[in-house]
């Protein structure tokens, strides 16, 4: 026999959840803790984070200038 999406399943019908509806509560759960973990960071974690990722990227920077120069440099000394 098919279940029909229409009917509610059994446990829906004696009064239960289901459990979608449950899982669907839990994810709801978990996107409030996280929320509230990102709303508990204070604001001088947050500067200290982004100075650390700022500077990170600009070395980053500064790395991938020194290697294009240096790959510029090797190719010019091949002659091409």
């Amino acid at each position: 026999m098919r279940k029909s999406y229409l009917q509610p399943s059994k446990e829906e019908a004696r009064g239960g959840e289901s459990s979608s509806k449950r899982e669907k509560r839990n994810a709801e759960a978990d996107v409030g803790k996280k929320t509230e973990k990102l709303e508990r960071k204070s604001t001088e974690d947050i500067n200290t984070s982004a100075d650390a990722f700022i500077k990170n990227f600009r070395q980053q920077l500064l790395i991938q200038r020194l290697q294009s120069i240096e790959n510029y440099e090797k190719m010019l000394s091949r002659g091409l």
